[in-house]
């Protein structure tokens, strides 16, 4: 098995594992990519296999709000031997045969591996499309980050590569493109993960961490773990949505722009940011399934437009049967105007959200100092997150290849909250001092 057992020095926008942050692309794509898909809707009436051994109960919000029961599903078959995760249909067929351990909306209990392959499935099943390429067409063409953010990167192609350094244009397999300075491969722009020795030593001890639930030495695990596995080119390739995220800290910080702006793209980045969005190669080929039968149901809330700023209508409106419908053809990646209120857990939706959870639907809750919900956002294990202030449209993704606790994660977020004068997410408050690890 191909394992990257080299060092490679880190430059500007390369991509970096993000583990666990790449859940919520999951999340926004089940709210985005299907037409006729309802909160409120079982899950088996998209995922016919899905209702068996009493999952029939199971609803799509349950599962976007990790409150479906199926927190340690497919833990015991991967543990045995990891690799069999790269498998993307097996583990669909056995997480839709899995049984659950709790009532759906009884306990939320954060799904770190299954929630990739539950939402998924339901994405694939509702839509007849493959995951990622929902993905492509939902955020990485809209945002204009095409080589910059992937779950599962593409095989390196037989690419034939020329570039001429007077005129600095590159041809690749004939074709003649401007050249940004890297190469054409995503494989080639994959940093390695490795283990930040210094705070996993220090802060090991269980009196940095004295309201942690869980033991702190299976943290001290997941960390050391984690780069044996992930570097693996083989899991690198795999569709592993709850923890196969690999992207640039601009990609994700676009992406969430979006989000904290009512889905409005955001406007392209400065020239002074090198290479220019959207100036990688990146010609991924995913195979379509074949569209499955819509099936009935009652309509759900009306959901008329996104956002209060640049509202035009050129674009596809949401239609009067009141579905979430995907559209960017007027600056828009969603149109409906409660979106926050969705990813929250409150509002019209609190009744879809375990009351005082960590999670609204899909992502967890940023809390104040004062208890005041000011966004949403996920951290991963070592310390990479991402995150958004609603009522300051701020944005803001750390990457790093270092694993860690996350307390330097913390510290930068700190640092640009305080310069900005805006308040500090609680997590991160806790993690820089030190109490606890950044991660659920």
């Amino acid at each position: 098995m191909d394992t990257f057992v080299h060092e490679r020095p880190l430059y500007d926008l390369q991509c970096q594992s993000y583990l666990s942050c790449s859940c919520n692309f999951t999340t926004c794509g089940i709210l985005l990519s299907c037409r006729k898909l309802k909160l409120e809707e079982s899950v088996s009436n998209v995922w016919p296999e899905f209702g068996s051994n009493g999952k029939d109960l199971i609803e799509v919000h349950h599962v976007l709000n990790h409150t479906s029961g199926l927190h340690n599903a497919l833990v015991k078959f991967t543990s045995e031997n990891p690799t069999k995760t790269a498998d993307w249909d097996d583990c669909l067929r056995r997480i839709a045969e899995s049984e659950p351990e709790t009532e759906p909306g009884q306990q939320q209990v954060y799904n770190y591996l299954s929630f990739g392959w539950l939402c998924g499935g339901i994405i694939e099943h509702a839509s007849g499309k493959k995951f990622q390429e929902i993905l492509e067409e939902a955020f990485i063409r809209p945002l204009n980050i095409e080589g910059e953010l992937y779950v599962g990167i593409p095989p390196e192609s037989n690419s034939v590569f020329c570039y001429n350094y007077e005129t600095e244009i590159a041809v690749i397999n004939g074709n003649t493109m401007p050249f940004n300075g890297y190469p054409p491969g995503v494989e080639s722009r994959l940093a390695s993960l490795e283990i930040d020795e210094y705070d996993l030593s220090k802060y090991s001890k269980s009196i940095y961490h004295p309201n942690v639930p869980f033991d702190v030495d299976k943290i001290a695990e997941l960390i050391t773990d984690a780069p044996v596995f992930f570097n693996m080119l083989n899991t690198r390739r795999s569709i592993l949505p709850a923890t196969n995220g690999h992207c640039s800290a601009r990609a994700v910080a676009r992406y969430y722009a979006a989000l904290a702006d009512g889905g409005v793209i955001p406007p392209p980045h400065s020239l002074l940011s090198k290479p220019p969005l959207g100036s990688h190669t990146h010609i991924p080929k995913f195979p379509s399934q074949e569209k499955s039968k819509k099936p009935k149901g009652k309509k759900s809330r009306e959901v008329p437009t996104a956002s209060k700023k640049n509202t035009n209508n050129n674009g596809k409106e949401a239609s009067g049967d009141g579905y979430t419908v995907l559209t960017n053809n007027d600056g828009k990646i969603f149109r409906n105007p409660k979106i926050h209120d969705a990813f929250l857990g409150v509002g019209d939706y609190d009744n879809l959200a375990l009351q005082n959870g960590e999670f609204g639907l899909g992502f967890k809750r940023s809390e104040a100092e004062d208890g005041s919900l000011i966004g949403f956002g996920h951290s991963g294990v070592g310390g990479s997150t991402g995150f958004c202030d609603i009522k300051n449209r701020f944005a803001i993704a750390v990457s790093l290849n270092k694993l860690s606790y996350g307390a330097a994660t913390a510290k930068i977020i700190d640092l640009v909250c305080s310069e900005l004068n805006i308040p500090l997410p609680v997590k991160f408050s806790s993690v820089k001092d030190s109490e606890k690890p950044l991660i659920h």
